[in-house]
This record gives C-alpha cells, structure tokens and sequence, in this order.
C-alpha cells in the first residue's frame, strides 16, 4: 500500500462552492449504498465522512475487468460491516474526478483518509491480495483516530450500552493517538484489576491484534495466525475462525490456535453468529 506521506490533498474540495446554510452530507453514520456512484458534490461529501470513515474509491469504466474489481469491493465494504464508505467514480463520464485524484485508467482503488488519498492497486488484485491491503488501510485508519462505522438506510440506532470508565477511555485515547504500547500497559492493568469485565478485555485483545499486524510472522506458523487476523480485521470473521479451526486437528500448537481463537471471539461479540459456529466446531474438535 502507498504511503499517504506526498498524496493529492482532497481536503480542500469538501469545502468548495458550499453553501453556508448546509453540506447536504449524509445524515451522520448513514449511506444511500455501501458503493455510491459519483459526482462533484457526492466527492465532496464522502471526502468530510473520510474525517471519521475510511472510504475506498473506486474508478471504474464499462470493461469486464472494472466489472469484476466493482464486484469485489462492494463484497469487502459490505463484510466490513461499516468500517468503510464506497464511492465509485465513472472515469469515462467524469474524468475530471479521476484527475482529483491522480487516477488515469481503470480500474484503480483509491483509499481516502481525512481527506488524503493514497493509491491502493491498479487493475485486477487476487482476492488475497485486496483483504490484504484494505487490512492495513483499516489498522492505519485505527491508528488516526477514524473509526466510527456507517450504515446503509437508516440513522445508526442509539447504544444502550453503559458508559465506559475513565480508566478504558484514557486507554482508548491512547489507541487514537496510536500509542498502542501505551494503550497495551492501560488495558493490561484493567483485565487484572477486572477480571470479569468484557469490554476491557476486548480492548486489550484489540491492541494486541494491532500490535501483531505491524510485527512481520517469524515462522509458517505465525503467516497463519496473521492471516486469521487480517481477515478479522477485514471484515471476514467466518473466513478468520474456519482458518484456525481447519489447522486445529493437525496442529502441534492447539493451544496456542484455541488461545488466539478466543481473544478474536471477543473482537466480534459473544453474540456474533460467525462466533457461536466457530464456538461450536472447537468444542467439538476439542472433546
């Protein structure tokens, strides 16, 4: 993936020609589609969600092979479950918005964080190869503070879910400010001193998968632990769980793969129906 350090700086034109009454902007955290064809006024508003989402641009033209590349983005934006935004720019009736963003031919994909976009690939990647790169556009969003999630159709709906205690704030502002060792000591400290508390065991678990992503694997076995991870972090969590629960039987490391299988089960929910499957194939292949 491109560095964002040199980009085309987009920043500006969420601002130009807008009305001081109103942006016309999605309602907050809501879409019309998860991949929105594009015009002028549409870019300017998906470059103010990129202050908050990530979002994939996608510039397309009528070939077979854009159609593919359309295809299997719209899939990882909709497994993402609202980790990104999807605009797609027709680079044939607009090139001018392709130009913005220093694309020329099609099909490309452009990821746009806070209103900087950095080239992702050109042509068609292996599937491998796009989960890949869209992993490490997410841990960069994380790390920059841009994680709230969008929704296709309707308003967010509203947590009723406790506020958290300082303690876990102050430890995930340490992860917004991508002070993730920081952040690890916080989290660390609150899972024993609150053995029983979900939501700071999620989080520690959170900062240890961030860690792992930015650690090159050390052996074959550790390429496959961060393959579960960047699929999680993907948006695919039944490709995640069936990838360690597929080398569980022959694995001399069962332990090692339960352990890890537990901390993502937590990143998901206990509720989450991918979860309670995987929960039910290790318990099998456990006992």
């Amino acid at each position: 993936m491109t560095n964002f350090a040199g980009a085309f700086d987009l920043s500006r034109l969420a601002q130009k020609n807008q009305p001081a009454s109103a942006t016309q902007q999605p309602a907050a955290g809501a879409l019309t589609s998860w991949l929105v064809k594009a015009d002028e006024q549409i870019l300017r508003q998906y470059i103010a969600i990129s202050e908050k989402t990530p979002v994939l641009l996608l510039i397309a033209d009528q070939s077979p092979e854009s159609t593919e590349v359309r295809a299997m983005v719209e899939k990882a934006i909709r497994a993402s479950e609202g980790r990104f935004a999807g605009i797609e720019i027709d680079i044939t009736s607009s090139p001018q918005l392709a130009q913005a963003v220093g694309v020329t031919t099609a099909p490309a994909l452009v990821a746009v964080l806070a209103g900087q976009p950095a080239p992702l690939f050109q042509g068609k990647p292996e599937t491998e190869q796009l989960l890949q790169v869209l992993s490490q556009v997410l841990q960069l969003a994380q790390q920059n503070g841009l994680t709230e999630r969008v929704s296709v159709g309707a308003e967010p709906v509203a947590s009723n879910e406790p506020e958290l205690s300082p303690a876990h704030q102050e430890a995930i502002a340490e992860i917004e400010a991508g002070n993730l060792e920081a952040a690890y000591a916080k989290f660390e400290k609150l899972t024993i001193e609150y053995p029983n508390d979900k939501d700071a065991l999620a989080g520690f678990n959170q900062v240890k998968l961030m860690l792992r992503l930015q650690k090159a694997p050390e052996s074959e076995f550790d390429k496959v632990l961060l393959g579960a991870d960047q699929l999680l972090i993907s948006g695919n969590a039944a490709g995640a769980f069936s990838l360690l629960l597929d080398l569980y039987p022959v694995s001399d490391d069962q332990e090692a793969i339960r352990a890890r299988l537990l901390e993502l089960f937590t990143l998901v929910g206990e509720g989450d129906q991918d979860a309670l499957n995987a929960r039910r194939r290790l318990a099998s292949l456990m006992f």
